[in-house]
């Protein structure tokens, strides 16, 4: 699978709850006699996933662009009952399977891209698009009583991802490996970047937060923004690509969940793009 396409999309203050919500939560707080704080809903202002997912796809998809997948990944719950995959299946051309993949922690979008990739050994598969998600706000309350090691997003934010076969961007691969101890991670991450750099192409490695930041002595690191933990090493990459097809650049993603202990890689091969020459008058 290629990368035809990657946009983000970086939100403000959304929308108030209303009344009707705010009793909602109340009433969802009290059937599992969980603590109900009523100012903090009418403080809050929220994007839905749905919201997000809707301002980013005029730039994501182009006019009849057919699909025959659409993911969602996040690792924070939707601020709103809403149903953002049953959204995709209904304003994206070419009627897609769509789905949301969570507890993945960070890696959610890697695994969305992984699982794209498997659809997508289909010979008659069109494209995918696989949209990121990070929600600042959680309906609990519970930002202070996360787990350790859970990285709380700062900012609403979204980023899509269109693949397809001929994809002008690039390949993709994804490795995603399982049980990895935190204190293993500098090691692990650093021999998948040594056999990558292996082949002598220019190469720059995006990292999360949660990578050991002494993998920085081993090899340059482009670290994402703290507090984008489920869309950060893919924004750098939508910042990066105007510069990466002047050159040509392998692209390597690297993300660590510490509470699910999985790291993820994901390797973009961009290639060089000339120039349109410019027309004479």
């Amino acid at each position: 699978m290629r990368l035809a396409r990657i946009e983000r999309r970086l939100f403000g203050r959304g929308e108030p709850y209303s009344a009707e919500f705010v009793s909602y939560f109340a009433d969802l707080a009290g059937q599992f006699e969980k603590p109900f704080h009523e100012e903090y809903f009418t403080a809050a202002a929220p994007n839905s996933f749905t919201d997000m997912v809707t301002a980013i796809l005029p730039t994501a998809a182009q006019p009849g662009e057919a699909f025959d997948l659409a993911l969602i990944a996040h690792s924070t719950p939707d601020s709103r009952p809403t149903r953002p995959a049953c959204y995709l299946s209904d304003v994206l051309a070419g009627n897609p399977l769509s789905f949301a993949l969570s507890e993945q922690g960070v890696t959610a979008p890697f695994t969305a891209i992984r699982i794209a990739g498997e659809y997508a050994r289909d010979a008659a598969f069109r494209r995918a698009m696989v949209i990121s998600l990070d929600q600042s706000f959680l309906w609990n309350g519970a930002e202070d009583r996360l787990p350790e090691g859970t990285r709380m997003p700062g900012r609403d934010s979204a980023v899509a991802v269109v693949l397809a076969p001929d994809g002008a961007l690039g390949p993709m691969a994804v490795r995603n490996v399982a049980d990895v101890a935190a204190g293993d991670v500098r090691r692990l991450a650093a021999e998948q970047l040594r056999g990558l750099a292996a082949s002598g192409t220019p190469m720059t490695t995006i990292a999360g937060i949660g990578v050991d930041p002494e993998l920085a002595e081993d090899f340059p690191i482009r670290w994402a923004p703290a507090d984008l933990p489920c869309t950060g090493v893919w924004s750098e990459l939508a910042d990066g690509l105007e510069q990466w097809t002047g050159t040509g650049q392998r692209v390597v993603l690297v993300d660590y969940d510490p509470v699910l202990r999985y790291l993820s890689i994901c390797t973009v091969d961009v290639p060089r793009v000339e120039a349109e020459p410019l027309a004479r008058a």
